[in-house]
């Protein structure tokens, strides 16, 4: 926040309207307030604190005593104070409630308080008040909070720091501390924090109790007052169900026994019935055994004459050979001279191929070619691609060039344009000051030019009643005169014409009344006519009134001389101070002030537009900036891109040069390499061929003629073996007992019917023995067996499975109510561990909530812990100015002790004194050092909070007094911090006695104080 302009009226001893205005200042930023005890200091800081909060610097007064006892009762109190925050600017009307006279009648009657706020930003006429964004006493105190960003207790303890208020923030205590710290730097989160850890322990132990309760109900419906009753049951009933299981099994054992004995039984009577069957049986074959001897006979001739089979094969085979052999000779023939005519052939065709190698020759070369170019297209193909693919970026590239560039030209085309009337508004808006001076020089020529026809007028009129009012003058002179003159001559003549009137009334013997002579020797006589008493005293008051009248005449024809004079000096000055334009006609000059007017109103306008122009060229700029830095990016991509398709470009030509025009295309080599592929294969398979066909027409005739040869041979050697075979197989007939060829054939049998009949002997003497087997164990097995009573013991096995199953129904029942007792059993060891887990949890969170809640051994809460962290750097900061204003003796540090061990801790403060190495109390300072580190306390607080906080405005510290205290050394360290705090662009006003400031401060707000009340000016050396 600065300040901009101040404006009061009847506030404390400032009688009528003072206006302040900072911005005369300039780029200074340095002032001292300074002026006699009592003159009205402190009260240009109670205005700005009145006007922003409604109280005063010191609040110890309020806006209705600040009524000033010099004002004129008609004057009403109030305070309107401009002042800045960033870019922005405000206006703020206060009028405290108040007695003013009534409008009508007497007495007077109370004024209610009012307050107003405008945004003035950009408004540079005062005649406008720009945007109201609140009204009301308490809105607008509560706008301007949010504004600043704190209250009125804490802008006075870090803007503004009043007289005997100002080391209070470095004395109070952390409670105190911290609501001003919370406001500056927006801890409120770490509050919140505080609040949702206490809220979600509080949560969390009202899921313990609830938890506690849900096992409560689980006990309550288990019928158990504690778990391990409920175990205790559990393991009881687990007893009970070992003793129904036991029963079970005694139950089962009894049933296996009746089964036992009925199965028993079962297989008594089944034994019986084998032994009546297998005795059947072995009288049923019994009865085959003569069929079985004759197929037992039949089957030894077959397998005599099986036993020739092997001789007769022999025969038959040789037989067979000796027709094969003679067959196999009359193709080998008939080969061998198909052989002779295909080698004839194929030696005719081989020659003819050979004849054809250089064809073969230029075929190969040409595959070969071809194949050398595979690689050549592909690369080819892929330098395609990558042209292609370069080209597709390249455009892209181009495009976004393009579309930047024209972005940026036609950003920079408005740039030019919004530059000019940039240019043109601020060389109007320059003029603006000039513009006002022209149309308050038109307007004061203009109203002093009128002013002068007004008095030239009254001169007129006051010259033509001169002229009559001097010469009635002059007849009332004459008039007086010459009826003063008749006076004089009727009262001169009266005593004269008294003795003649006397003497007319004497007789002889009658005493004089004058002398009491009786004898009258000579009377009186008097010529001329006496004026009467009557005439005289008319003549008087004639005289009178012609006086009087003549003293009226003058007194006005004096009035009319000064009036004259006055007017005629007027007149002289105004033509002076006009000089030729005295002579310019009204209209003309009214004219002059109407165009300064207009020129004013544009200038006033382009006022507005020169902030607005600015935000619109820093934005178009800051879009320049933007669109030449992507353009440079884009070009320089563009470039690229352009390169990498005149490489991809110059790959490709390079590769086209190796490549025939015709092949460059893959499909088309691949054709190509087809093509002379299949021709250089015909041609190779051809000569191939007709080579493989010689040598194989050689081969196959050497081996049709070896063929037939070893045909010829085979067939003589066939017709041998065929003749030796036929001799010994007629002495193995007479051998097996065969008479001849006709007996063996009527035994001889296939060996599928010699397997059936071995197949039907071996069952029947297999089923034969079975069958006597079978008969031997089903007697062996009935031997002393008896028919069973089966009803009996069917009866039995059912009274055993009742008693297995009432058994098993108290087992199932008790393994039931196992289960159920098990699950709230398990249900109370879950709850339990809820229970351990939430505890554990709570007695984490719950004691994290008590340490972030303050309920710690220093009394420090989690939001006071943050603003300790800020403090500390507070402290760095305000270190820094105290070692300067110390020289290097004193340190600011906090501390986390506490005053009291029930009093809020961790904001507390105390002083490092590096002369004795002892920290203590900062209350142990002196005064001087107390102001000293008061203040570097408040410029450190202000440099964090600015820091941390970038949309809080600390451009202002007015400081009321304390620099008394200092020796001279400390107050030249104090005054260089100040003024290296207002080099960064902070104002800094500050109220002091001390001389020596008024020496060092060339910029100073001087106070005086009259009996008429106060006024104050800034001074600039």
């Amino acid at each position: 926040m600065k300040p901009l302009k101040l404006s009061m009226s009847a506030f404390g001893p400032y009688a009528g309207p003072q206006v302040l205005d900072f911005t005369e200042l300039g780029d200074r930023s340095f002032f001292v307030i300074h002026g006699p005890t009592g003159a009205g200091k402190t009260t240009i800081l109670d205005a700005m604190c009145f006007a922003l909060y409604g109280d005063t610097s010191g609040a110890r007064r309020d806006g209705k005593q600040m009524r000033s006892d010099h004002a004129e009762p008609s004057v009403v109190t109030e305070v309107v104070f401009d002042f800045s925050i960033g870019s922005a600017s405000y206006r703020i009307q206060r009028r405290p409630e108040q007695e003013r006279p009534k409008l009508r009648g007497e007495g007077t009657t109370v004024m209610r308080s009012e307050a107003t706020l405008w945004d003035i930003t950009g408004i540079y006429n005062e005649a406008k008040e720009g945007a109201v964004l609140e009204s009301g006493w308490n809105k607008v105190t509560a706008a301007v909070e949010k504004l600043l960003g704190f209250k009125s207790d804490q802008f006075r303890q870090v803007v503004m720091l009043p007289q005997g208020d100002f080391q209070k923030l470095l004395m109070a205590d952390s409670r105190e501390r911290q609501a001003i710290l919370e406001t500056l730097f927006h801890t409120e989160l770490y509050r919140r924090i505080e609040e949702s850890l206490k809220e979600a322990a509080r949560v969390l132990k009202k899921d313990v109790e609830k938890t506690r309760q849900q096992r409560k109900w689980v006990l309550q419906e288990a019928r158990s007052q504690t778990r391990e009753e409920l175990a205790g049951r559990l393991q009881k009933h687990r007893e009970e169900l070992h003793a129904a299981g036991q029963k079970v099994a005694c139950g089962r054992a009894m049933v296996k026994k009746a089964q036992e004995a009925l199965a028993a039984g079962q297989q008594a009577r089944e034994k019986l019935e084998e032994e009546r069957q297998a005795r059947a049986a072995v009288a049923g074959l019994e009865s085959r055994a003569p069929e079985i001897a004759a197929r037992r006979q039949a089957l030894a001739k077959a397998r005599r004459a099986a036993g020739l089979l092997d001789a007769e094969s022999a025969l038959q085979a040789r037989q067979q050979e000796v027709s094969e052999a003679e067959y196999v000779l009359a193709l080998k023939n008939e080969t061998m001279n198909r052989a002779r005519a295909a080698k004839e052939m194929a030696e005719k065709k081989f020659a003819l191929e050979r004849g054809r190698e250089s064809e073969r020759e230029a075929a190969a070369r040409e595959v070969t070619r071809l194949e050398e170019l595979g690689d050549k297209v592909r690369s080819l193909a892929g330098a395609r691609e990558a042209v292609v693919k370069a080209q597709t970026q390249y455009k892209a590239a181009e495009n976004k060039y393009n579309k930047v560039r024209e972005f940026l030209n036609s950003t920079q085309l408005l740039i030019e344009e919004k530059n000019k009337l940039y240019d043109e508004a601020v060389k109007l808006a320059a003029r603006r000051d000039a513009l006002e001076s022209a149309l308050r020089e038109a307007e004061q020529v203009f109203n002093k030019r009128q002013a002068l026809e007004a008095q030239r007028r009254e001169l007129s009129v006051i010259l033509k009643d001169f002229r009559i009012a001097g010469q009635k003058l002059q007849h009332a002179e004459e008039n007086y005169a010459r009826i003063k003159e008749q006076l004089t001559a009727m009262q001169e003549a009266w005593p004269r014409g008294q003795a003649a009137v006397l003497a007319g009334s004497l007789k002889r013997g009658i005493p004089c009344p004058v002398c009491g002579s009786l004898e009258h020797p000579a009377p009186a006589r008097e010529k001329a006519k006496l004026p009467s008493e009557e005439e005289i005293k008319t003549g008087q008051q004639q005289l009178n009134n012609l006086e009087k009248y003549r003293d009226q005449v003058k007194d006005k024809f004096n009035a009319l001389v000064a009036k004259k004079a006055t007017v005629e000096s007027k007149v002289r000055d105004l033509e002076a101070e006009l000089g030729d334009k005295a002579g310019v006609n009204l209209s003309v000059l009214q004219s002059d002030a109407h165009k300064a007017g207009q020129l004013l109103s544009g200038a006033l306008e382009a006022v507005k537009k020169v902030d607005l122009l600015a935000g619109e060229l820093a934005e178009l700029k800051e879009q320049e900036k933007k669109a030449g830095e992507q353009l440079e990016i884009l070009q320089k991509a563009w470039q690229e891109a352009g390169m990498a398709l005149e490489a991809a470009r110059a790959v490709v030509w390079e590769r086209e040069s190796g490549i025939p025009k015709e092949l460059r295309d893959l499909n088309a080599l691949n054709e190509a390499r087809r093509v002379a592929g299949e021709k250089k294969e015909r041609l190779m398979a051809a000569f191939e061929q007709s080579r493989l066909a010689v040598d194989e027409a050689n081969q196959a005739l050497a081996r049709a003629e070896t063929a037939a040869q070893g045909a010829r041979e085979a067939l003589q050697a066939a017709q041998k073996r065929a003749a030796g075979e036929a001799r010994s197989f007629a002495a193995r007939l007479q051998a097996m007992g065969f008479a001849d060829p006709a007996e063996y054939a009527a035994a001889k049998k296939t060996q599928e019917e010699i397997l059936a009949l071995e197949k039907q002997i071996k069952e029947y003497d297999e089923n034969f023995r079975a069958a006597l087997d079978r008969r031997e164990r089903a007697i062996k097995a009935a031997e002393g067996l008896s028919e069973p009573d089966m009803k009996k013991l069917t009866r039995a096995l059912v009274l055993a499975e009742q008693a297995r199953d009432e058994a098993l129904q108290l087992e199932t029942r008790l393994r039931s109510q196992i289960e159920q007792e098990n699950n709230w059993l398990k249900q109370i060891v879950d709850l339990d561990s809820a229970l351990e887990e939430m505890e554990g949890r709570y007695s984490v969170l719950g004691h994290l909530s008590d340490v972030a809640n303050g309920k710690n051994d220093y009394g420090l809460t989690f939001q006071r812990f943050v603003l300790g962290a800020l403090l500390d750097d507070v402290m760095v900061a305000a270190t820094e100015r105290l070692k300067l204003m110390s020289r290097g003796r004193y340190h600011l540090q906090r501390t986390l002790e506490r005053a009291r061990s029930n009093a809020a801790g961790g904001l507390e403060l105390e002083v490092f004194d590096t002369y004795t190495g002892v920290a203590r109390q900062v209350s142990t300072l002196s005064g001087g050092e107390s102001f000293l580190a008061s203040l570097s306390l408040a410029l450190g607080l202000a440099d964090v909070v600015q820091s941390y906080a970038g949309g809080m405005h600390l451009d202002t510290i007015f400081i009321d007094e304390g620099f008394g205290t200092l020796d001279p050394e400390s107050l030249d360290l104090a005054m260089r911090a100040l003024i290296d705090l207002q080099k960064g662009g902070r104002l800094v006003g500050i109220i002091s006695h001390v001389p020596e400031l008024k020496e060092i401060i060339d910029i100073r707000l001087e106070v005086r104080a009259t009996k008429k009340g106060s006024t104050a000016r800034f001074r600039l050396s």
